[in-house]
C-alpha cells in the first residue's frame, strides 16, 4: 500500500507538502479534500508507485485511436517493445471494460465518445494494470450530476482501495471510508468523512463560513446567507 513519510515538496517558492506523513490502508476509499492549492495532486503524485494507476483529471479529446487500444495502453509496462499483446492481455482488457460497462464503446475511436465516456475509458485503462490501488485525481471535474452518481456507483464495484482528489462539496460521504483534509499543503484532519467534514474544519480550510446542513452528503451553504434549505 502506498504511503509518504514526512514528505515536503516545493515548486520554486511555493511549499506543495509540507511535512505530510500519509499511508492507504487496503481496501480503504479515500477522498482527499481542499481547496484548489491545497497539496491534493502533490499528494497523489508522492504516493503513485508500484501497485498503483493513476486515473487523469483529463483525458485528451482529440485522440485517434480506438477505444479498445486506449485501454490496452494500462498494459503497455508488461509488453516488451516488440511483444504483441498475450491472451492475458486481453483478456485483463476485457474484464476492465466489462467492469465500467464501456464494452460497446471497444471499436469507437476515442475522439468520437463524451466526456463521460472517456473517463470511464481512464479508470478502465487503469483496471487493465491490474494494480491493487486506484489514485484519482478529480475524475468528476467535468461531469454533471447524473455522470458524477454513475462514476462513484462504477468505483464502488470494482473492488480496489481507492484515493480520489476532490475540491467539489458536496459529494457522497456514504462511498469513502475515509477523508483527508488538506489545506496549504499540510493534513489538518483525517478520519471517518462525518468527522472531518465538519463546520470548523471546512470553514477553516476554504477560509469561508460555511454551514453543514447533512454531514452524510457534505451539503454545505456558503457565504454570508447560511440557512439550511
Amino acid at each position: 500500500m502506498p504511503e509518504v513519510r514526512n514528505r515536503t515538496v516545493r515548486y520554486g517558492a511555493v511549499v506543495a507538502l509540507d511535512d505530510v506523513t500519509f499511508a492507504v490502508g487496503s481496501g480503504e476509499r479515500v477522498a482527499l479534500v481542499g481547496p484548489n492549492g491545497s497539496g491534493k495532486t502533490t499528494l497523489l503524485r508522492a504516493l503513485a508507485g508500484p501497485g498503483t494507476a493513476v486515473v487523469p483529471q483529463d483525458v485528451p479529446n482529440d485522440l485517434a485511436l480506438a477505444c479498445r487500444d486506449f485501454v490496452m495502453l494500462g498494459r503497455t509496462a508488461r509488453l516488451s517493445a516488440w511483444r504483441r499483446p498475450s491472451a492475458a492481455d486481453e483478456k485483463a482488457v476485457d474484464l476492465a471494460l466489462a467492469a465500467v460497462d464501456a464494452r460497446n464503446l471497444a471499436q469507437r475511436r476515442m475522439d468520437a465518445v463524451s466526456g463521460g465516456e472517456r473517463q470511464r475509458l481512464a479508470i478502465a485503462m487503469a483496471l487493465a494494470t491490474e494494480a491493487p490501488v486506484l489514485l484519482l485525481d478529480e475524475p468528476a471535474a467535468h461531469l454533471d450530476f447524473r455522470r458524477r452518481d454513475e462514476l462513484m456507483a462504477l468505483l464502488s464495484k470494482i473492488g480496489r482501495t481507492v484515493v480520489m482528489a476532490t475540491h467539489e462539496l458536496p459529494f457522497d460521504t456514504d462511498f469513502f471510508t475515509r477523508a483527508v483534509l488538506l489545506a496549504g499543503g499540510r493534513i489538518v484532519a483525517d478520519g471517518h468523512p462525518g468527522d472531518v467534514l465538519v463546520q470548523a474544519n471546512i470553514s477553516a480550510a476554504w477560509g469561508v463560513p460555511v454551514q453543514v446542513c447533512n454531514v452524510r452528503a457534505a451539503h454545505l451553504r456558503y457565504g454570508a446567507d447560511l440557512s439550511c434549505l
